[in-house]
C-alpha cells in the first residue's frame, strides 16, 4: 500500500519545497510538528491496545486470522479497531508533514480503502468464531470513531514486552518526516545536506532518536531474558510392572 502512494508523494515534493516561503517559518514548523503529534497520538493508541491485549490477539500475525479470545475491554470497548485507527492517524501525520493538502485527502482516503477490506474479513472471522458475542459487542461498539462514554476498565493486565513490536512505527514515522522534508529542500529547493541539516537539527534528533529507540528494542527482544523459558525434559519412565 505505502508503494502505491509514491507517485503522489514525487508530485508533491516541489510544493512542499515552496510550503515555507508560503506559510513562514513558524507556521510552516507550528505545522511539521503537529502533524508528529499526530502521527504520535496515532502510535500511543497502538501501544495503549496491544499492550494489554491477551496473548494471540491484537499482533501482527500475516499468515493467516487467529483469535483465541474476544477483546471487548479497554480501548476495544469504545472503538471496534483501535489498531487501525491508529495506524491510520500514522499515515495522516505524516501526509501533513509535507503541507500540501491534498496529499492528506488522497492519504487518508487511499488507507481507508484499504484498511476498509481488511476489517471487513476480520470482522467476517470473529462472527464466525465468536457468534453472538460478536454480535453483541459489534452492535453497540463504533468500528472507526472512539464512543468514549461506554468505556469499561481493561480485563487484562499490562504486558510491557508487547510494546517493543510498536517501534517500527516510531522509526517510521521519523524516517519518512524527516525524509520527506530534505529530499523536497534537497532537489527542488537546491540544499545542500550540510546546509540542511544544519538548518534542521531537530528532524536530524528525531531521526536519530528513532533509530537508537529500534535498536534498543530488537536488542532486547532478541534477548535470552526475553524468551520463553524452556520446560525441562520429562524423565523416562524406568519403573518395570
Amino acid at each position: 500500500m505505502p508503494l502505491t502512494l509514491l507517485p503522489v508523494i514525487a508530485l508533491a515534493l516541489p510544493q512542499s519545497s515552496t510550503m515555507e516561503d508560503t506559510l513562514g517559518v513558524t507556521t510552516s514548523t507550528l505545522i511539521q510538528w503537529f502533524a508528529f503529534v499526530v502521527a504520535m497520538t496515532g502510535l500511543f493508541l497502538r501501544c495503549i491496545t496491544v499492550s494489554f491485549a491477551p496473548d494471540g490477539t491484537s499482533s501482527r500475525d500475516t499468515r493467516g486470522l487467529r483469535a483465541p479470545s474476544l477483546n471487548n475491554t479497554g480501548v476495544y470497548s469504545v472503538v471496534r479497531h483501535p489498531l487501525y485507527l491508529g495506524a491510520g492517524l500514522m499515515w495522516i501525520g505524516v501526509a501533513m508533514s509535507m503541507r500540501v493538502w491534498w496529499v492528506v485527502l488522497i492519504v487518508g482516503f487511499g488507507y481507508w480503502l484499504y484498511i476498509e477490506r481488511v476489517m471487513y474479513a476480520e470482522e467476517a472471522f470473529l462472527n464466525e468464531r465468536f457468534g453472538d458475542q460478536f454480535r453483541q459487542w459489534a452492535a453497540r461498539t463504533p468500528a472507526f470513531i472512539p464512543r468514549l462514554s461506554q468505556w469499561q476498565p481493561q480485563a487484562m493486565p499490562f504486558q510491557a514486552k508487547r510494546l517493543l513490536s510498536e517501534h517500527n512505527g516510531l522509526l517510521a514515522v521519523a524516517l519518512l518526516i524527516t525524509g520527506f522534508r530534505y529530499l523536497g529542500d534537497r532537489f527542488f529547493g537546491g540544499q545542500s545536506w550540510a546546509s540542511w541539516s544544519a538548518q534542521h537539527p531537530d528532524l536530524i534528533g528525531l531521526a536519530i532518536f528513532a533509530l537508537a529507540v529500534s535498536v534498543i528494542c530488537v536488542v532486547v527482544r532478541r534477548s535470552p531474558w526475553m524468551r520463553p523459558a524452556e520446560q525441562p525434559a520429562s524423565l523416562p519412565n524406568t519403573a518395570k510392572s
